[in-house]
């Protein structure tokens, strides 16, 4: 395994083009094999080397497509296209008939909010396309008939207040990264061009905006109540609300999620320039492990503070958040992890403990594409 030391990175934090090349095509690779071991339907949620490769996750599965198709262009390679393709054809195949798709992993009927809204970034992106493949059909006509039907479903099972109450992980609890769920639909609406949900979607994101503290901390920001977040959920959480924001030109929140990111830079320059796994409404930290997934999402979040605002010191976080787990992607031998990433360094850390999950991948991926494409 590469230490960080051997990333050879010039003095302002960028990747040589060999190494970027080498971690991304690795990353891919792995995508891949995750998406062989189900027979092309979807991709595994992760490989464990206690349990092996788990069944297809229908959630990130969604939004893996995004960034197959992303990658696909800037590598040239129609191969990472029909592979995304695949996935939403898989996905429009699994909808359930009032037009949700189901939470946990292939086979389980129970519908899902967050899950149903992740899976419209793929079928966005794919109902956008209008050229037909060699068989003659066109991917965007069924993409966008299942993200109408999706996005419906969703509008139709909120609450008076605008928050999503039902189809949730925990029962009876509504976790503030459901601004990530905002997001899905806005960008769904992108093509549906429906004013009503964008009027919903805002009164969603007001609700959601009630829990941003003085501390740029959120409340409810974890998986349950309570409870710290991992950087997972608190990322989820940031990206959410700042994109939300900007696709409805709300000044305000997008200044507090600015604000926001500030103060968490803050807390990290004062441990050393250590990202803690999991943190309180307080910013205590558990710096015992680290959430590689949501270093690698943090990463994002503070590269498009640094696109919105021109900071200098937001493309830094961007590369730092990213530079601390380069050093856990796995080279060795075994194909079943090789190009992986664990859920938590070390890898017998609290977030999915003894996993290599397939969305640190598709973050990671991101991330590289942002921060160090050359």
């Amino acid at each position: 395994m590469p230490s960080l030391r051997n990333t050879r990175t010039n003095p302002s934090g960028n990747l040589s083009a060999s190494e970027w090349q080498h971690r991304t095509d690795a990353a891919l690779d792995w995508l891949r094999r995750s998406m062989e071991v189900t027979g092309w339907q979807g991709s595994s949620h992760s490989w464990s080397p206690l349990f092996g490769w788990a069944k297809a996750y229908p959630e990130t599965t969604g939004y893996l497509i995004e960034t197959l198709l992303d990658y696909a262009a800037l590598k040239k390679d129609d191969m990472l296209c029909d592979q995304a393709l695949q996935c939403a054809n898989w996905l429009i195949s699994i909808q359930l008939p009032d037009g949700a798709f189901a939470g946990l992993l292939a086979g389980n009927k129970a519908p899902s909010v967050f899950n149903t809204s992740q899976i419209l970034f793929g079928l966005e992106r794919v109902s956008a396309i209008s050229a037909p493949t060699l068989s003659g059909e066109v991917p965007g006509v069924a993409a966008k008939e299942a993200l109408t039907r999706a996005a419906t479903w969703l509008l139709s099972v909120l609450e008076p207040d605008f928050s999503w109450g039902r189809y949730a992980y925990i029962p009876g609890f509504t976790p503030s990264y459901y601004t990530r769920a905002i997001w899905g639909v806005l960008k769904a609406n992108q093509i549906l061009q429906n004013p009503e949900a964008e009027h919903a979607m805002r009164e969603a994101l007001h609700f959601y905006a009630d829990r941003l503290l003085p501390n740029g901390a959120v409340r409810d920001g974890g998986f349950w109540p309570g409870k710290p977040a991992f950087t997972h959920t608190l990322a989820y959480a940031f990206e959410g609300f700042l994109e939300s924001a900007v696709l409805l030109n709300e000044k305000e929140i997008i200044g507090k999620k600015i604000s926001a990111g500030e103060k968490f830079l803050s807390i990290r320059t004062n441990a050393g320039e250590r990202t803690a796994g999991r943190y309180d409404e307080q910013w205590r930290g558990d710096y015992s492990f680290l959430c590689v997934t949501g270093n690698c999402q943090f990463s994002i979040f503070y590269h498009r503070l640094w696109e919105i605002t021109g900071e200098k010191k937001f493309r830094e976080a961007a590369r730092s958040f990213l530079a601390e787990v380069l050093e856990f992607q796995y080279f060795g031998k075994n194909k079943n992890r090789r190009g992986a990433l664990p859920g938590s360094a070390p890898v017998w850390g609290p977030y999915l403990r003894f996993r290599y999950p397939n969305w640190g991948m598709k973050f990671f991926l991101d991330a590289m594409r942002k921060v160090f494409a050359q």
